[in-house]
């Protein structure tokens, strides 16, 4: 069994063991949210980070009514940019905490006078260091170059972090453990990827809170699979980018409960049409945590991802011309 694949079973135990290292931090934020409540959040990630600062911009809006977006790392990095006092708040979000353009970005909002999150797996990275509140991936040590369990776990801390700030911060650990069994149970389930075995391209498809599973599967099918797969919302994909749907261009569709994964399903019914080969993702789960879905979807995938690569000729652990961690500036 490859490294990779026994990083990918430890998930659901990770899950169910993340609320309560973060609990104090989990408070602090709420403490300082009904002090001052921010007028926006930006976040600040890259590669698969940046699809749970994705999440958190579908977590948070609704959860709380805060605007999130995507602070760009070269800004402070490149240009030298400082953020006004506004009180807004910073989330960087790394696994490793190290890359020198995400320190120099969150260094960028300490005028603003809003708290600085960092949401790490290396709590005494040079991130964390810059931040004024840490939460802790608590995926343990990750030595795959492919980030999964440290994404799903993540995932589940921004979820946390949503509910708490909502004022329904009780019973963490609990929802962690219905999170931990629902991802379980969809990871048994299994996901058939066949029709990616032989394909050169592919479109990874999802909407609202699975549009960053989907870009995250995009990134891991190109860094894992070798395969050139683009994330694509099901809504923009019926517009011009269904042109080249057919018989050469597999469609894989995440779709969580509601409306967003609705529309997921009909955009694949619609690809299939056109002769694209379709598999989509689905999961069940209790209305208590329908806005975690994207955990145990993105599980799911992950679960299937070292065969397919191995179908392909890959070593799942050796990911072609990639490191473990990355240093940007």
């Amino acid at each position: 069994m490859s490294r990779l694949e026994l990083e990918i079973a430890e998930i659901p135990a990770r899950l169910r063991r993340a609320a309560e290292p973060n609990a104090a931090a989990l408070a602090e934020s709420v403490r300082r949210y009904r002090a001052a409540p921010p007028p926006a959040l930006f976040t600040v990630a890259r590669g698969t980070s940046d699809a749970v600062a994705l999440y958190a911009a579908y977590r948070l809006t609704p959860a709380l009514g805060l605007p999130v977006g995507s602070f760009a790392p070269s800004l402070a990095s490149i240009d030298g940019a400082r953020i006004g006092d506004a009180g807004v708040w910073s989330l960087a979000i790394s696994q490793s905490g190290q890359s020198p353009d995400l320190v120099a970005a969150q260094e960028a909002f300490s005028a603003t006078g809003g708290l600085r999150l960092a949401l790490v797996n290396d709590t005494a990275s040079p991130l964390a260091q810059a931040a004024d509140l840490v939460l802790d991936q608590a995926a343990g040590e990750e030595k795959s170059v492919a980030a999964t369990k440290s994404f799903a776990c993540s995932l589940l801390l921004v979820d946390l972090l949503a509910e708490a700030l909502a004022g329904r911060g009780e019973g963490m650990e609990a929802r962690s453990a219905h999170v931990a069994d629902a991802t379980q149970a969809a990871m048994a389930a299994g996901v058939d990827l066949a029709a990616l075995d032989a394909a050169t391209h592919a479109y990874v498809i999802g909407r609202g809170a699975s549009q960053p599973v989907a870009q995250e599967a995009a990134l891991k099918l190109k860094e894992t699979a070798g395969l050139h797969a683009e994330a694509i919302s099901a809504a923009e994909v019926m517009h011009g980018p269904r042109a080249i749907a057919g018989r050469g261009l597999p469609v894989l569709g995440f779709a969580g409960p509601g409306a967003a994964g609705r529309s997921v399903a009909e955009t694949l019914r619609a690809l299939a049409d056109q002769g694209s080969p379709t598999m989509l993702v689905g999961c069940d789960l209790a209305e208590s945590i329908a806005a975690a879905a994207p955990i145990p979807l993105i599980a799911a995938f992950y679960a299937a991802l070292p065969a397919l690569a191995r179908r392909r000729g890959l070593d799942p652990d050796r990911p072609r011309s990639l490191s473990k961690v990355t240093l940007t500036r």
